[in-house]
């Protein structure tokens, strides 16, 4: 009968960061906004209906905490009336605006 020797595991070593790496703290994380430069289009299903756009990023995700309440309300309105009320989003990008 052969006779097996139980050892306790040990951790693996870890790894060392190079110099130039940036360890982001979760508060950084939570901070760093999508830049909002594009618009995320809900374009209605009726000749009568209103289309509605909210700030996006390039990628279509919405800030949810940058939004104002009413505008938040809007956009969960929206995604919940997918296919009943409006179209599928489509992201377009934001007219720049203009000073004078």
């Amino acid at each position: 009968m052969t006779q097996v020797q139980l050892t306790t595991p040990t951790a693996p070593a870890s790894l060392p960061l190079p110099q130039s790496a940036h360890k982001a703290t979760i508060a950084e994380t939570l901070r760093a906004e999508p830049e909002l430069t594009h618009l995320l289009h809900f374009e209605p299903l009726t000749y009568q209906g209103a289309g509605l756009d909210i700030p996006c990023d390039r990628q279509g995700r919405v800030g949810l905490d940058a939004l104002g309440d009413k505008l938040r309300n809007d956009y969960f309105f929206a995604r919940a009336l997918i296919g009943r009320l409006f179209d599928k989003p489509t992201v377009k990008q934001a007219l720049p605006v203009m000073h004078s």
